[in-house]
Formats: structure tokens, C-alpha cells, sequence
């Protein structure tokens, strides 16, 4: 049977397999040709990093743009031959079947790529649609990348309706086997041509600029967009496969294991021991509620927000606190660093696969080997993030989620945080009797910022003024939303003061991530007052108890320094290392390690993504070759001590070795 198509090109001299010959393997290089177009930085970025590169003789690593669409017509030659190898149904199903998985994968990944500009993981896909299952963030995607969608999709059809069903000889198949095995060589040995350009990159064989480098890209991978951008999509696909699921059932990981457990016990033994400074103790014995700010970006925090203003300035106001993103999941990246004191790791995996970790240093194991109990709330059922089960793994006694306390006629109530107050049942739960420990994650600043968005929706009916607070509708829902979650924060002190709990109680706010939901970027970085898009990243962060001496820590910190900064404040002095610091340790300069190997010291900030050293003030830089590096070689170690201490659940070992 033939299909129309095909009776026309067959009526016009085009046999099918005339067509099949030359659309297999350019629907396999369109793909790549796709993910080229949509995984590029901006035009603005590519001009700043090329003139950086020029300025400092690294020219040749622009060339590292067009490396994937090289490893594109290398894997099309792969693929090709490997189906024309085949026999012929034989080969239909398998063009079928790596054309489409291969497409949704380039999909997922430009999609993912077009909201948070990076790449993730496989393991990561599962929450790909965190932020983007808004219905408006999706229709904000270019009008190019959704026509793409169905036209590939038709491209795939159409080739597959008229693939070749006729018998192959077996000197073409062999031919084909031939061609796909060469091409495999040379999907293999291909990268070290790319490693070729990183002669011209300085310091490209230490720390400091290895994290420049295409081979440090590809061997480490320690960030899938700059992977995609040493050897394109098909080759950072099948990589991530073999690294995070078929490597780990081998002998030679088993191996691995016991070299990185040595590397990690090397680490923590060079690292200083937190002695006690003037904070230690400062607020010991006190209840804590720790409290997740979901979205809350530090130009959002003022008039709108006079709770948590105030709070910020009577308390320990962290100005200069950056929460960076590791893994593909933002929000859970950051609660579970605070948690555990360690970032997901930024080299692949589930998140998931670290639920069976041992976290004896979490804060919530820490507090309750001193007599606390502690809790998670949330509006959200505990499937999401696998919270039901991951807050019991890090010491959590319970998630309890609010859909549990609604009924189909209330469940309007879940759109406000105060629920948790509201509810007799959730309030006897948080103010429960004993030294206690409440983790609150709040919703209400959750992107997106349209009207119509069913947060935005419900809080325009309380406050219906924001409608018209400005002329940017993006703006105006932040602030209402921002408005919503102050409105929390006053609750809770209401509360606290009621049951008699304010006076012994301290609050420690922190946010997940800046407002990527936010489509405007020039606006945002406007708002934010910044000029880099990597000082996005700075977010509120602050620490509160009545009575406390009002306090401004400007050192440079990142969210896995909260933790052991907290066990200190509550004279608490863990038997654990912790790969971050105590904010008021005198010998930490502080620093900011971005996964992708960009961070900020003092006032020197350099973004990988561009290449470019920046002042976070805006002054001159006055920092030295020998400071870059030595922050570069920190950076880096940081982010392979991160990833090896969940790789090797290290902290199993270091309990066994502590209770013997």
C-alpha cells in the first residue's frame, strides 16, 4: 500500500526509497539542526563572549558553537547506517523509535532551555514542567519553536510512511554496518579534536581554567548545556545514559567509590574546624521556624512588604546571600541544601536516588538528637518532589500537606498560605508542645505573573488595587504576590505571640531561587538593580528573634553556608563536616560556586556562560591572576566534593565511624 505522497513522487520518477535515502538521515541532522537554533545564548551574550574571548586570545573557542552541529552529521552518518543495516521492518521500527525519542528529548531540553536558559539531565526530566505547566509561560515560548513541533513530528510520519519496504542485499547492509561502525569511531575520538582548541585557554590544565575548558565539559560534566556545547545533542543524550545509568551497575564504579570517599575524607581534613566566635549560642534553646520563600527576589522585598521588612531590619539581614541552582530542580535544589547543607549534584541522576542517603547532619537529625521535634508544611500533596518521602529521609517526623484538611468545597483555601493558621487541626500540629522545629514552604509568590494565573487570580480578589499598581502586569503580580506571603510572615508572629511561643522562638527566611519566572529580563535586571544576569542570583535571606541586635552581614555567602551558620547561632556543635561555612567564622572570606563553574568573591564575579570578569559593584576590579585562580581551583573542588559526598552517601560512613 502507497500512500498518496508517495503514488505523486512515484508519478513524477521519485521512488519512496529515492526518498527515504536522503530524508533518514536529514530528518536525523534536522534535529540537530533544532536544538542548535534554540539551545544558543543570546545574541547579546555570543557578542560579549566573543569579544572577551578576542580581548584575552581565547578566539579559537568560539569555535565551539559550531561543534554541534559536526557531532550532529556525525550521529546522522550513525544512525543512517545503522538502520540501513537492517532488515527492512526491522529497520522502520528502529528509525521510529530513536527519531521520535531522540526528538522528544531535543524538545524537552530547548523547551527547558528557553525558561531557565540551561540544559538538565534525563533523570531531571520528571520535573521539566516545574514553572512551565502554566499554561501562559508555555504560550510565551517563540512562535518558531512551536511551528518546529508539529513539522517535525510530520517530517517523522511522513518518513516512516514511506520507508523502503523492498528486500536489501546483504553487501549494502554490510556496507551500512561499515559506515555506522567508523562513524561510531568517530563519534568517539572526535572530542579530542574539540580539546585541541583548549591550548588556547589559559591555565586550561589547572583549576582555574579548567572550568573554560571543552575537555573539563565533557569528561566531568558538571553542567549539560556546556556538554551540549562541546559535542551537540545526540552525543550529550547517549553520554548522560551511559554515565548515570549503565556505568553504575560496572566493577570500575565500584571502584570509583572508594577512590571518591578518599578524595572527600582528604577534603574535610584540610578544612579547618569552626572554632567559637562571638554569635556562637546566640539564640541556643529557641524553637525554629525555618521558612522557604518561595519566588520572594530581593526587589520585591519594601513598601508591599512592611512584615518582612521589618524583620530584616531588626534582625541578621544577609545581603549579600546567593542561592545558585544545582540539578534541574530549582525550588527542591535550594530546601535541600538548607537542610542537609549539600547542593543536588549538578552532575546527573535522580534527585531521588539519594532518598535512601543517610543525612544524619540534616538539621532536622541535628535538632532532634537535642530533644526537637520537627515538621514540614506545605500546600502541595507529598508526591510532589517526593517530599512524603524525602522530608522523612532528612529527619522530618512528618510532611503534612494541607489538601489533607480541605474539602472540595474549601479547597480554595489552599491558594493562601495563612491556611496553615487557619486550620485548628494544622495549628494545634504546629504549635505542638516540646522544643519544635516547623519547616514552612510557602506557595503564594509562585510564578507565573499573569492576571489570569489562578495565585494572581485569587489574590487580585483580596487586593484588586495591584491590578493597576503599575504599567507592567508582570510587576504588578509580583508584587501582589510578595504582598501575600508578607501577609503570612504577620500572621505568623500573631500567632506565635498568641500561644505565648514569639519570645523563644526564632525565624529563619531564606529564598529558593530569584524570579525566572519573570519574562521581561531587561526589566528584571532593572528592578534588581543589577547589570549581569548572574547577580540575579542574590537572594533574601535573613535570620530574626525579638529583641536581637539589628545586624547587616555583607559577606559574600551561598545557601549551603546557612546550615552550619544556624547550628552555631544555636550553640549546637555537630560532629559533621559541612562542605559550607558559618557565615561569622573570621578565617572565611566567603564565595558563591555556581554549577557550571561561574561564581562570585568579594566584589570579582566571572560567568562561565560568557567568560567575562565583572565588578558586583560596578567599580574597577582590582583582583589579581593569582586571586582568579585560586578562586577557580575552590570552585571547582567545591563542585566535585558536592557531588561525591551523595554519590558515596558519605555520611553513612561517618556516622558508622562516629558511633563505634
Amino acid at each position: 500500500m502507497v500512500s498518496t505522497a508517495g503514488k505523486y513522487l512515484q508519478k513524477k520518477g521519485i521512488s519512496a526509497k529515492r526518498i527515504s535515502a536522503w530524508l533518514i538521515p536529514a530528518s536525523f541532522f534536522l534535529i540537530e539542526l533544532f536544538a542548535f537554533v534554540f539551545l544558543k545564548t543570546t545574541a547579546q551574550e555570543q557578542t560579549q563572549t566573543l569579544s572577551s574571548q578576542i580581548s584575552s586570545g581565547e578566539v579559537t573557542s568560539a569555535l565551539y558553537a559550531w561543534w554541534p552541529l559536526v557531532f550532529g552529521g556525525v550521529w546522522t552518518i550513525l544512525l543512517t547506517g545503522l538502520i540501513s543495516a537492517l532488515p527492512g521492518k526491522l529497520a522502520r521500527i528502529a528509525y521510529g523509535i530513536s527519531y521520535f525519542l531522540f526528538l522528544i528529548y531535543a524538545f524537552i531540553q530547548t523547551g527547558y532551555y528557553l525558561l531557565f536558559q540551561g540544559m538538565i539531565w534525563i533523570s531531571d526530566f520528571r520535573y521539566a514542567s516545574e514553572g512551565a505547566d502554566y499554561l501562559d509561560v508555555l504560550l510565551s515560548y517563540p512562535v518558531s519553536w512551536w511551528i518546529c513541533l508539529p513539522v517535525m513530528i510530520g517530517i517523522g510520519v511522513f518518513t516512516l510512511w514511506n520507508f523502503p519496504r523492498n528486500q536489501k542485499y546483504w553487501k549494502n547492509q554490510l556496507l551500512s554496518a561499515g559506515i555506522a561502525v567508523m562513524a561510531a569511531v568517530g563519534a568517539w575520538l572526535l572530542p579530542q579534536l574539540v580539546f585541541l582548541s583548549d591550548s588556547s585557554i589559559r591555565y586550561a590544565e589547572s583549576d582555574y581554567g579548567r572550568v573554560q575548558s571543552a575537555e573539563a565539559a565533557y569528561e566531568n560534566m558538571f553542567d549539560a548545556h556546556r556538554l551540549y556545547q562541546v559535542c551537540g545533542i545526540y552525543q550529550t543524550a547517549v553520554k548522560d545514559v551511559y554515565t548515570n545509568y549503565l556505568y553504575p551497575i560496572t566493577p570500575a564504579y565500584a571502584q570509583a567509590q572508594q577512590k571518591a570517599e578518599k578524595t572527600l575524607d582528604a577534603f574535610f581534613d584540610t578544612q579547618e574546624e569552626g572554632q567559637d566566635n562571638a554569635m556562637t549560642g546566640l539564640l541556643q534553646g529557641k524553637n525554629v521556624v525555618l521558612v522557604l520563600m518561595e519566588s520572594m527576589d530581593d526587589w520585591m522585598i519594601g513598601e508591599h512588604t512592611p512584615t518582612i521588612a521589618r524583620l530584616m531590619a531588626e534582625g541578621m539581614n544577609f545581603t549579600k546571600f546567593y542561592t545558585p541552582g544545582y540539578g534541574g530542580i530549582r525550588t527542591f535544589n535550594t530546601e535541600f541544601c538548607i537542610n542537609t547543607g549539600s547542593f543536588l549534584s549538578s552532575s546527573g541522576g535522580y534527585a531521588f536516588d539519594y532518598v535512601t542517603n543517610h543525612f544524619d547532619q540534616s538539621l532536622a537529625n541535628v535538632l532532634r538528637d537535642q530533644g526537637y521535634s520537627a515538621k514540614v508544611y506545605h500546600y502541595n500533596d507529598p508526591s510532589f518532589y517526593s517530599r512524603g518521602v524525602f522530608s522523612p529521609a532528612m529527619g522530618y517526623e512528618e510532611y503534612i500537606s494541607y489538601q489533607d484538611y480541605v474539602t472540595e468545597q474549601t479547597k480554595d483555601q489552599l491558594y493562601d498560605d495563612q491556611f496553615l493558621f487557619d486550620n485548628q487541626q494544622l495549628s494545634d500540629s504546629f504549635f505542638r508542645e516540646g522544643q519544635k522545629l516547623n519547616f514552612i514552604i510557602t506557595r503564594s509568590a509562585h510564578l507565573s505573573y499573569k492576571y489570569n494565573e489562578v495565585l494572581s487570580y485569587w489574590g487580585l480578589k483580596k487586593y484588586p488595587e495591584y491590578r493597576d499598581l503599575t504599567e507592567n502586569e508582570e510587576t504588578n503580580c509580583a508584587y501582589l504576590k510578595a504582598k501575600l506571603v508578607d501577609d503570612m510572615f504577620a500572621r505568623l508572629l500573631e500567632e506565635l505571640e498568641s500561644h505565648g511561643e514569639l519570645e523563644n522562638t526564632v525565624i529563619v527566611a531564606v529564598t529558593d531561587h530569584y524570579t525566572y519566572g519573570y519574562k521581561n529580563e531587561p526589566a528584571l535586571l532593572e528592578l534588581s538593580g543589577v547589570q549581569q544576569k548572574l547577580l540575579l542570583e542574590r537572594t533574601p535571606c535573613f535570620i530574626w528573634t525579638p529583641g536581637m541586635e539589628p545586624m547587616e552581614v555583607d559577606k559574600v555567602l551561598n545557601t549551603s553556608d546557612l546550615l552550619p551558620t544556624l547550628l552555631n547561632l544555636l550553640g549546637i556543635h555537630s560532629e559533621y563536616s559541612y562542605i559550607g561555612s558559618d557565615a561569622f567564622d573570621e578565617d572565611y572570606e566567603g564565595f558563591v560556586p555556581f554549577a557550571n563553574g561561574s561564581w562570585i568573591c568579594g566584589d570579582t564575579a566571572y560567568d562561565a556562560s560568557t567568560g567575562q570578569y565583572f565588578s558586583v559593584s560596578g567599580e574597577e576590579l582590582t583582583d589579581t591572576p593569582e586571586f582568579r585562580r585560586g578562586v577557580a581551583q575552590k570552585v571547582q573542588q567545591f563542585i566535585r566534593v558536592n557531588n561525591l559526598i551523595l554519590e558515596t552517601d558519605y555520611y553513612q560512613e561517618k556516622g558508622e565511624e562516629l558511633s563505634e
